[in-house]
């Protein structure tokens, strides 16, 4: 259709002088559309809902504002995106807290809904986070308000929860930082008690060092001891430097920085693996892990912690996988990328509790203690790997090794966290404006790193308790639900579904259909009802730490040093702040963009339309688009078209 040249008029007030007519010639749009809805097609395929033009030299382009937009940034290979993937999948949540929950909830128990959760919740979410991000080319806040505009919350939420993460998950960071510098000792001090008069040292020499050396730990949430612990201070400080390092200049340095932190671990595990079964007692701990306690079952709190693990091991919810995915080419197979690194994640995750539990059945054969009350609370995997290299000949060097391969789980679960962090806020928020994302980054890690000295004093590693139980456990079930029912309901499976035959060329399994549709909203909604009842009816604990009877120790085998104390009031009210401060954003947005009654039917019976495909702007329509000014370069101003 041919509208004819469009004629621009001077609105001065008088006057009737018409000014030249707009030039025809049009570059950066197809040439198939008439003027103004070229320039609308333009706008929408870039997801904008509006757009500035001027002329120059006869073509329409669109109005620069200070420097030219900076070009999309991308992964420098696919290779790059799934390293960096399962390095943010496979981390300190596999190696570290995996197998403390696994403890915590009954060993082999755990196992049952942990693989259940992964199958019916894991596994369609982490196909629905990495197919919008790669589909709708943003960060978590702006993928999911293209859906919707009460959706933006979920991305705000996203990025609360994993500002909460960063800030804790380098406190573990330093605390291997701490293991690698004396595992440089010609005899670390953990493979004795040299450094001590104490007995109780001699009943439990890791144990030991890690409560009174490396935490300093004082015996209750309420006492902060003798204040930080310097080490931890500048260890923490050391952490974050290397973090900065790693994410400042982008999917670029955290591209190239998975490479070698993604695979390095998996030859320290197999190592560790073969050493841990070799061990006297070994047997124990391995039957302890895939002999289930039936009756654990039972208990809501193991069905809850598989679940949240699901959440934290793959790294849903998080920001991250919806952020990397949307450096990856609009036509790219996310279907066999999502279920590799779930494969991946899950076998690692397995495999680091085969060497755990390992060497906890050989401490167990060694202290006499039943294997369930051998406990490190979240120094478990501290203790266990200290165990195991004090057992092998030259212990400093695998120590170094071993530790240096938890400090690359480490790092590259948290660049990973924190790329995805920054995305959002930099890209979708322009909370920065003009500023260059290094500065940006540096920004974000010194506030961090400011909050995170409150995990150095004696009660750092209760506190730490709090972060890790609050702001990843209800939180990321509300976000799962909201970003399932998005995706399945109000977005529809059926566009969905054209989205992934859009960029894959095949269409979305049948599985993750019926998954996505009805089977993980309804699981996770049970969850959250369950976990609210019981959060509600049970007081919270932590594991103290009360060192032992030094009467005992050495020959009463049931002596341990720690107990579980019930949280004070103050502790659980910051719990409650911090689980409201990640959720309030969904309520907040859900209410204020809430979606009328006629989107709502159009959701249940399955009748919202979206434009699907590369070049629709993904889901911002073309007639929405706003044309503001229009400029010639003969210094005259033109009104854009009506």
């Amino acid at each position: 259709m041919d509208v004819g040249p469009l004629t621009l008029h001077e609105h001065e007030e008088g006057g009737d002088q018409k000014r030249p007519s707009w030039p025809r010639s049009l570059s950066l749009v197809s040439q198939e559309l008439p003027g103004r809805d070229r320039l609308r097609k333009m706008a929408a395929a870039r997801g904008k809902g509006s757009i500035d033009i001027e002329i120059r030299k006869g073509s329409i382009v669109e109005k620069e504002e200070g420097e030219e937009e900076e070009e999309k940034e991308a992964w420098g290979s696919k290779t790059q995106f799934i390293l960096a993937c399962i390095g943010l999948a496979v981390g300190l949540g596999n190696v570290w807290r995996f197998p403390y929950l696994l403890h915590k909830n009954g060993g082999g128990a755990f196992l049952i809904p942990y693989f259940l959760m992964l199958i019916v919740e894991g596994l369609p979410m982490m196909y629905v986070e990495m197919a919008i991000g790669q589909y709708f080319r943003g960060g978590s806040i702006v993928s999911w308000q293209k859906i919707h505009p009460s959706l933006k919350g979920v991305g705000l939420c996203c990025v609360v929860i994993s500002s909460f993460l960063c800030i804790y998950y380098v406190m573990v960071i330093a605390w291997i930082i701490n293991y690698l510098w004396v595992s440089l000792r010609p005899t670390p001090p953990y493979a004795g008690c040299d450094y001590t008069d104490d007995v109780c040292c001699t009943h439990d020499k890791t144990l030991y060092y890690w409560y009174t050396v490396v935490l300093n730990a004082s015996p209750s949430i309420d006492d902060g001891g003798n204040g930080p612990s310097w080490h931890l201070v500048i260890f923490l400080i050391l952490a974050w430097i290397v973090t900065y390092l790693c994410v400042f200049q982008g999917v670029k340095s955290t591209g190239k920085a998975a490479y070698f932190a993604a695979t390095f671990p998996y030859i320290c595990l197999l190592i560790l693996l073969v050493r841990g079964v070799t061990l006297p007692g070994a047997d124990i701990g391995l039957k302890a892990l895939f002999n289930p306690k039936w009756e654990r079952l039972a208990d809501p709190r193991v069905w809850i912690s598989a679940a949240t693990q699901t959440f934290f091991s793959l790294s849903l919810g998080f920001c991250a996988l919806v952020a990397f995915a949307s450096f990856m080419p609009y036509k790219n197979n996310i279907t066999k990328d999502s279920i590799l690194v779930a494969i991946v994640n899950s076998f690692t995750s397995v495999l680091a509790g085969m060497c755990i539990y390992s060497i906890l059945g050989f401490r167990s054969k060694m202290t006499g203690v039943d294997i369930e009350n051998v406990s490190a609370g979240t120094g478990l995997t501290f203790v266990a790997i200290t165990e195991a290299v004090t057992q092998m000949a030259g212990t400093p060097f695998f120590a170094f090794v071993f530790f240096f391969m938890l400090f690359n789980l480490g790092i590259s679960s948290q660049f990973g966290t924190l790329a995805g962090l920054v995305t959002p806020l930099y890209n979708d928020l322009k909370l920065f404006g003009t500023a260059r994302k290094e500065l940006c980054v540096a920004m974000i890690a010194l506030c961090f790193l400011l909050i995170g000295f409150l995990f150095t004093p004696g009660n750092g590693e209760y506190i730490l308790q709090l972060f890790d139980n609050y702001p990843v456990t209800m939180p990321l079930l509300v976000v799962g639900i909201t970003e399932i029912i998005a995706t399945g309901w109000i977005f529809g499976i059926e566009n969905f579904d054209k989205a992934i035959r859009d960029m894959t060329g095949h269409p979305c399994p049948l599985y993750f259909k019926i998954c996505i549709k009805y089977i993980s909203p309804a699981v996770m909604l049970v969850l959250l009802i369950w976990l609210l009842v019981y959060s509600i009816i049970n007081v919270d604990t932590y594991g103290a730490f009360v060192n032992c009877n030094p009467d005992d120790a050495g020959f009463n085998k049931t002596v341990t040093f720690t107990e579980n104390k019930p949280l004070p009031g103050w502790a659980r009210a910051v719990g409650g702040l911090m689980i409201l401060a990640c959720v309030a954003p969904v309520a907040v947005f859900g209410v204020w963009k809430h979606m009328t009654l006629e989107e709502i039917k159009q959701c249940i019976q399955g009748r919202r339309v979206y434009e699907i495909g590369e070049s629709t702007g993904n889901g911002v329509k073309a007639e929405d688009v706003k044309v503001n000014y229009a400029a010639h370069d003969d210094g005259n101003t033109y009104d854009a078209p009506i």
